[in-house]
């Protein structure tokens, strides 16, 4: 749902990039830095500090959304690059859904519930659009939808980051059914 809104902040992004192009900062090392960053919010999950997992996971998606600009301004897009960030961007949910179940801010089981509804969804474009079904970029609850999610019920305090894993856990997987009816649609014969 987000994905539409991308070409309205084009501009900003291309904005804070160009220092780091300046500065010969490459788009996998924005990549690195991204999951590292993410990596510190899912260590706070587990120690119960959500609110500050949370400003930390915002500033993270802020440096996410820069490796792509800074590829595609400095000519340096690669396959490997994508395939990097969006691997590292597993890592990154799998980790936080993990911080959260360890520090005991949401039941462990809706937990791997809704890991496994953000897994498929990413795992269903992938395999949909390997098989010909063109971009397969349907649903309510894409990765920052889920991210957002999380980060506003964390923000809200330790009570109710069970509420943002409970809703990102369904809509994932009502994700998940789009995606299969989608796929159906395009690769049917």
């Amino acid at each position: 749902m987000l994905n539409r809104y991308r070409e309205n902040v084009k501009g900003y992004l291309e904005t804070l990039v160009k220092p780091l192009a300046k500065a010969g900062v490459t788009p996998n090392t924005i990549t690195f830095i991204g999951l590292l960053i993410s990596l510190l919010g899912a260590y706070l999950f587990y120690l119960q500090r959500p609110r500050l997992a949370a400003v930390i996971l915002l500033i993270g998606s802020a440096i996410d959304a820069l490796d792509g600009t800074l590829a595609r301004m400095t000519g340096k897009t690669s396959r490997f690059g994508a395939f990097l960030d969006s691997t590292f961007d597993r890592i990154s949910d799998g980790a936080v859904l993990f911080g959260i179940a360890l520090g005991n801010l949401a039941d462990w089981r809706w937990t791997f519930l809704t890991f496994m509804g953000a897994y498929l969804v990413s795992y269903e474009r992938c395999r949909a659009e390997l098989a010909g079904s063109g971009k397969l970029a349907v649903g309510i609850a894409e990765r920052a939808e889920r991210l957002l999610i999380l980060i506003g019920f964390s923000l809200a305090g330790a009570e109710y980051v069970k509420w943002g894993v409970y809703i990102v856990g369904v809509l994932a997987w009502i994700t998940v059914f789009q995606r299969m009816w989608a796929a159906y649609q395009r690769l049917k014969e």
